[in-house]
C-alpha cells in the first residue's frame, strides 16, 4: 500500500484553534491537503479559514467559527456544534495561544499588555498580575479545557482520536527570561500532554509540538530586529540557519494524525531546527524595547 499525503486523513474531522493567521493557518491547510475536514476558530468572525477559498474542495471541507477560548462555555458550545454538524471529532490541534516578551517580569508596560491582548489596568501591579494570569490561561488552562471537552466526544467514538498541543521551546528547562509566564505555561503544557496521554489511552493519543522560531507575520514584526529583517544574524544559533515554516508544522501534525504514527503517544516533538535553548530571546526583546 502506498502512503499518499493527499489522502491519509480522508474522512477525519479536525478542530484547529487559532486559525485567523500564522501557524494555525499553516496547520489547517496541511490537514485539508491530507483530506481532512477542518473546523477552525478565532476570536473574531471570519468567513473562511484564510486561504481555504482558493481551493473549492478545501472550501467544501472547512469552516471557520468564533470561539473565545477563555470561556469554557464557548468551547463547549463550539464542540457541540461541530459534532452536530459533522457527527464526530477525530483530531484536535490546540494551537491558539502565544505571547510577547516583556522587559521585566515584575512590571509589565501598558504597550506590552495591549499588544498581547491582556486585560487593561491603570495600576502597575494589577496590570502585571493580569498579564501573567492571561498568559497562563491562554497557553495552559484553555488548551486543557478544549482537550477535555473534545475527549468527552472521542471516548464514545470508534477509532482512536488524536490531540496535538502546540507548545514552545520557551518551555525548555533552561528557562525563558522575558517570557516567564508563557514559558511556565508551555512547560506545564508539555507535562499535561504526557499526563493526558497516560490517562486517555486507548481512546485518544495526546502529543505536543514544541516550536522554535517560525516565520509568521507576527514573528517578522515583533521578533526579527529591524537591522536584520531576514534573520541572517538572528538564526546564528539555529543549526539549520533559518526559521521554520507554518506548513512544516502542519505536516508534522498530519504525520501524528495518520496511520504512520499510531504508537506515538505522550511525546513532545521539538520543531526548532536544533535551536540552542535560551539564546533567541534578546533579539525579540529589543524589538519590544524599541517600541517602548
Amino acid at each position: 500500500m502506498v502512503w499518499r499525503v493527499n489522502s491519509v486523513l480522508d474522512g477525519k474531522v479536525a478542530i484547529v484553534t487559532g486559525t485567523s493567521r500564522g501557524v494555525g493557518v499553516g496547520i489547517a491547510h496541511e490537514l485539508l491537503r491530507a483530506g481532512a475536514t477542518v473546523v477552525g476558530c478565532s476570536r473574531s468572525k471570519l468567513d473562511t479559514i484564510p486561504g481555504a477559498d482558493h481551493d473549492e474542495a478545501w472550501l467544501q471541507r472547512s469552516a471557520q467559527m468564533v470561539c473565545d477560548q477563555g470561556d469554557f462555555r464557548a468551547i463547549d458550545a463550539m464542540v457541540a456544534e461541530v459534532v452536530d454538524t459533522y457527527g464526530r471529532i477525530d483530531i484536535l490541534v490546540n494551537n491558539a495561544g502565544g505571547t510577547v516578551p516583556t522587559p521585566h517580569v515584575e512590571d509589565v508596560p501598558e504597550l506590552v499588555a495591549k499588544i498581547q491582548g491582556a486585560p487593561r489596568a491603570d495600576d502597575d501591579f494589577e496590570r502585571t498580575a493580569l498579564f501573567h494570569a492571561f498568559a497562563i490561561q491562554m497557553n495552559l488552562i484553555s488548551p486543557l479545557w478544549f482537550a477535555t471537552r473534545v475527549y468527552r466526544q472521542m471516548r464514545g467514538q470508534d477509532g482512536i482520536g488524536s490531540i496535538i498541543n502546540i507548545s514552545s521551546g520557551a518551555g525548555h528547562p533552561a528557562g525563558s527570561p522575558t517570557l516567564v509566564s508563557y514559558g511556565a505555561a508551555k512547560a506545564g503544557l508539555n507535562h499535561l500532554t504526557r499526563s493526558l496521554a497516560e490517562e486517555w489511552g486507548p481512546h485518544a493519543r495526546v502529543n505536543a509540538l514544541a516550536l522554535g522560531p517560525t516565520m509568521t507575520d507576527n514573528f517578522r514584526s515583533f521578533v526579527l530586529p529591524k537591522g536584520d529583517p531576514k534573520g541572517e544574524k538572528y538564526f546564528r544559533d539555529v543549526p539549520l540557519g533559518r526559521a521554520g515554516d507554518p506548513a512544516e508544522v502542519g505536516r508534522v501534525c498530519v504525520f501524528l494524525c495518520s496511520g504512520a504514527a499510531d504508537f506515538i503517544n505522550g511525546t513532545t516533538i521539538e520543531i526548532d531546527g536544533g535551536m540552542l535553548p535560551g539564546v533567541l530571546y534578546e533579539a525579540g526583546l529589543k524589538t519590544i524595547t524599541d517600541l517602548l
